[in-house]
């Protein structure tokens, strides 16, 4: 069983307003997408600066299809170009819950 894929992608922000309608308008565009299972906006409580989007994926695919989608190159793509410049897309590889551990597959080629 494969895992679920996620990015986190990190902003430092000098205008909140105007970047959280930015967000908002570029996961609308990632909603539509297929694959598509959730996204997130986190702020950071000790540098005000920083913000931070979590996206679920169903897999690699979906999430690499939806960026490369035209509507991700006009509507998503220009909002990212202002995300810090560090590794963002991550699979889950083990879950951990109250009671049990899931162990799932890499999707992902030369995973460790």
């Amino acid at each position: 069983m494969l895992g679920t894929f996620h990015t986190i992608w990190t902003f430092d922000v000098s205008d909140a307003a105007s970047w959280k309608l930015e967000a908002k308008q570029a996961m609308n565009v990632l909603q539509e997408r297929p694959g598509f299972v959730s996204a997130s906006i986190f702020h950071n409580a000790d540098s005000p600066e920083r913000y931070l989007i979590k996206t679920d994926w169903l897999d690699v695919g979906s999430y690499r299809r939806a960026l490369g989608s035209m509507e991700a190159k006009v509507g998503v793509w220009p909002f990212l170009a202002n995300m810090r410049d560090e590794p963002t897309a991550f699979e889950m590889l083990m879950e951990f819950n109250t009671d049990s551990v899931t162990e799932y597959e890499s999707s992902v080629n030369d995973a460790v």
